[in-house]
């Protein structure tokens, strides 16, 4: 992903600790995520709007997206988060 992505300079994104930047990835990611939610759901709306009861498209019909399918989100441990710290030059609390 290009810094200037997350509003980043050149200098400001080599400068953040890799968690830091994982980070932001993931809220740009997020992001983009909810943009497609939401377009699937005005399809869906206006669909919707034009047809009976019995043609009635959910968004998930209308565009399945490739996070649809992903209903799990992983969680860290305590010691695997401390680890990633200390690999990452930081002091675990």
């Amino acid at each position: 992903m290009a810094f200037a992505e997350l509003g980043l300079t050149e200098k400001e994104f080599f400068s953040l600790p890799p968690f830091r930047t994982y980070l932001m990835q993931m809220q740009y990611n997020r992001e983009i995520e909810r943009k497609w939610e939401q377009t699937r759901m005005l399809a869906s709306m206006i669909h919707n709007s034009a047809q009976g009861k019995k043609r009635m498209l959910t968004p998930r019909q209308i565009i399945h997206l490739s996070f649809d399918d992903n209903t799990e989100y992983s969680q860290w441990t305590q010691e695997e988060a401390e680890e990633l710290i200390r690999k990452w030059g930081g002091k675990p609390n």
